[in-house]
Parts: C-alpha cells; structure tokens; sequence
C-alpha cells in the first residue's frame, strides 16, 4: 500500500532544538514541507573537476560489512549526528512529505532524504547550520553519496563506500570533493573541521554496529 503525501505540512520549528537550524529554515523560505522539494543539490560536476579539493579519511570497524552497513541504513540522525561539534536539527522525508524531528521514530536512510545539521565551532562560540542530501543509497556497492544544496557555503559531494579487510572487518572510506568561494576556507579551515565533523559520525556508527556482535571487542 502506498503511504499518501501529507500536503504543506507546516514545521514545526518548537521541536527543534538548535537556533541556526531554525534560521536556516526560515531564511530558506522553508514553511511548509512542500517548500523542501524546491531545494536543489549543489553536487559534484565532473565537467570541472580541477575546481575541486579532495579530501579523504578511511576508518575501520570491527565487524563484518553486512552489520556495518545495516548500522548506517539504521541509525538515527540523532545518534549519529551526535557529538561535541555535530548535531542533528531536522530530516526531511521526500516519498511521504514530511520532517523527521528529533524524538521521532525512523525507518531508515534512503535516497532523496534532506538532513540539516548544527556545527558548532570555536568552542561553541560559533553556530551555523548545514543542509545536505542523501543522493544515492547502492546496497549491493556498499555506497551512500551525500550532495551539499544550493545556497550553503560548500559546494560537492560525499562518497562513503565499504570494504571487507582481511581479517574479516570492515574498511569504511569516506572521500570528499569540495569547493566553496573562498580559498582560505577550502585550504586552511575545511580540512580540519570536516575531519572532525565526518569522525564523530563515523564513530557513532562504529559503537552502534560494533554493539550488534558482543563477542567483538569494542
């Protein structure tokens, strides 16, 4: 059976937690549900790929691939948008119009979700908000692609793949390619900070599918 659409469901900016995120919604003219299906990626264009920087971070996780990839099909953004620099605000469903908040229930990632974060930077002092999109979910590859929107201060996309190690684990590799308008932040700023955004994500996926197998150490 299929779920039908909610229509202009209005948000319901009271459940979310974070100032920036709220912002970001209303400076994006983003009242309803129906105004998401308006944003558009600002995703990777290999027609002038010399344009972009690339960054890339490989993390290891001891369990097999099919749990590992389970705990990112599963996890809830709250939990794994969950740590000192990263949280989550608000997730946008496309195939039944509507937002995901906080306390919700989820029933899993797929492609067409929007996900808009809090970052919080110079130990708190700093705030903004960021929107990005789930563009492809490929469970036979083992491969998740994120794209930046439109509008933000990156341009890009994200590739996360899979790999089983040699002993039996999982390689998770995270590559990025990315550019903005200012080459101090693409050069000095965004390495380091999505470093850190990208490993408190990747280890919150870690703890969730480490803890389907007790009898892996964690």
């Amino acid at each position: 059976m299929v779920q039908s659409k909610s229509v202009h469901a209005a948000i319901d900016l009271d459940r979310i937690p974070q100032k920036k995120v709220k912002k970001f919604i209303t400076d994006y003219g983003l009242h309803t549900t129906s105004a998401f299906v308006n944003m558009r990626q600002a995703g990777y264009d290999a027609s002038v790929n010399s344009t972009y920087h690339t960054h890339h971070k490989t993390f290891v996780i001891r369990q097999c691939v099919s749990l590992v990839w389970d705990a990112y099909m599963t996890i809830h953004p709250k939990e794994a948008w969950k740590g000192k620099m990263v949280s989550f605000g608000v997730q946008y469903s496309n195939r039944d119009n509507k937002l995901n908040y906080i306390h919700d229930d989820y029933d899993g990632m797929e492609a067409g979700q929007i996900i808009i974060l809090n970052l919080k930077l110079l130990w708190g002092a700093l705030n903004i908000a960021v929107a990005h999109q789930i563009a492809e979910v490929n469970q036979q590859e083992k491969l998740i692609k994120l794209c930046y929107m439109v509008g933000g201060a990156s341009e890009g996309s994200q590739w996360i793949t899979m790999r089983e190690t040699a002993d039996g684990f999982t390689e998770v590799s995270h590559h990025t390619l990315y550019k903005s308008k200012s080459n101090f932040r693409d050069k000095t700023l965004y390495p380091g900070l999505h470093t850190k955004a990208i490993t408190e994500f990747h280890a919150s996926v870690r703890r969730k599918a480490e803890g389907f197998n007790l009898s892996v150490a964690v």
